[in-house]
C-alpha cells in the first residue's frame, strides 16, 4: 500500500496520440483523462478496447509525469516531519497530499498547484532528510507537469 500519483498528457486532445478506436464516444474526464461518454451505452467490450489503446496512445501512455510517493510509513514520515516543522505553513501538503498514505481517487486542480509548489520547494530546500527531499523533489515534478498541462495532479 503506499501513495502514487500522476498527471496526464495531453497528446489525445492535442491530436498527437494514435486514433481512437471510437472517436464519437470520446471525452475527458475531470483529471484530463480520456473517457468514454453515454455508460450506459457502453458495453465491457467497448472499454476494453478503448483501456487497451489508452496504455498505447502515445509515447507517455497517457501520463507526463507518474511517480510512487511512498508507501504508507514514508508518507507517515513526511507528514511526522512536516507535523514538527509547523502544519499551518504547509496546508496544502498536509490536507491534501499527506493527511492519508494511502488515499485514491482525489486531485488537486491546476489552480491549487502553484501553491503545492511553493510549499514544496520550501521544505526541499530546508531538509537534509533524504527521504523527505525525494518526496518533495517527486512532488516538484508532478506539480511541472500540471501547470505545463494545465491538468490536475491525480492521486
Amino acid at each position: 500500500m503506499g501513495l502514487d500519483a500522476h498527471v496526464c498528457c495531453n497528446c489525445v486532445k492535442e491530436g498527437l496520440a494514435s486514433p481512437h478506436p471510437f472517436p464519437h464516444l470520446l471525452i475527458f474526464d475531470e483529471t484530463g483523462e480520456p473517457s468514454l461518454k453515454n455508460e450506459a451505452e457502453i458495453n465491457l467490450d467497448q472499454w476494453l478496447e478503448h483501456d487497451k489503446w489508452y496504455d498505447n496512445s502515445c509515447a507517455h501512455a497517457g501520463c507526463l509525469a507518474r511517480k510512487r510517493l511512498g508507501n504508507i510509513s514514508h508518507v507517515a514520515h513526511v507528514r511526522n516531519y512536516l507535523e514538527r516543522n509547523s502544519p499551518t505553513n504547509f496546508p496544502m501538503l498536509c490536507t491534501r497530499v499527506v493527511y492519508n498514505g494511502v488515499h485514491a481517487g482525489d486531485w488537486i486542480a491546476v489552480q491549487d498547484v502553484p501553491k503545492l509548489l511553493d510549499e514544496a520547494r520550501k521544505v526541499q530546500g530546508s531538509t537534509k532528510d533524504l527521504l523527505i527531499f525525494q518526496f518533495m523533489k517527486d512532488l516538484i515534478e508532478l506539480a511541472d507537469a500540471s501547470l505545463a498541462t494545465r491538468n490536475p495532479i491525480v492521486f
